[in-house]
């Protein structure tokens, strides 16, 4: 749900007007950067086999948490203000709940969920919407990523009409 994903941090952008939207953007993909780390140190494990995926570490529920409540932590002393750091937090979180609609990604071959609940051996869970249709998936994956551009647009088209009613 590559898309779906940047969806977020577009929108985001109308809650969080005064960061810059690459952070927003990159907060909405801090799960996947750490899963390609981990899976290049030898952490994680992916593969074309569901029984040996392997992503506790960058794609658990209790990890994504973690990792969210790190990212406010951050964000909030950053940019002093701990509105924008929950926003952060929010967006990166927002990864999970994502992946969770749209995982297992079987593309046609229905998969077993993949995202762990804890660690290594938790239940695992995920809707697996790309498991049952690929054009319902592709399809949403994208109207998810026109709201949010569209809730963006507007924002920014709201904030230059304000910025020209100052007066001079």
């Amino acid at each position: 749900m590559g898309p779906g994903h940047l969806a977020v941090g577009l929108a985001a952008k109308r809650v969080a007007p005064n960061v810059h939207l690459g952070v927003l953007l990159l907060a909405t993909e801090v799960l996947d950067i750490l899963c390609f780390g981990f899976i290049f140190a030898g952490i994680e494990r992916s593969s074309t086999d569901p029984a040996l995926v392997s992503i506790p570490w960058s794609h658990g529920l209790f990890m994504s948490a973690v990792w969210s409540v790190l990212a406010a932590l951050l964000a909030a002393r950053i940019f002093r203000n701990n509105r924008t750091g929950a926003i952060i937090g929010l967006v990166v979180f927002s990864h999970w709940v994502l992946d969770f609609i749209s995982h297992p990604m079987g593309i046609g071959q229905p998969l077993p969920p993949d995202l762990p609940l804890l660690f290594e051996g938790s239940p695992k869970v995920g809707l697996g919407l790309y498991n049952y249709s690929l054009a319902v998936a592709i399809a949403t994956d994208f109207g998810l990523l026109i709201l949010g551009a569209a809730i963006y647009l507007r924002a920014r088209k709201k904030k230059n009409q304000d910025l020209r009613q100052l007066p001079a």
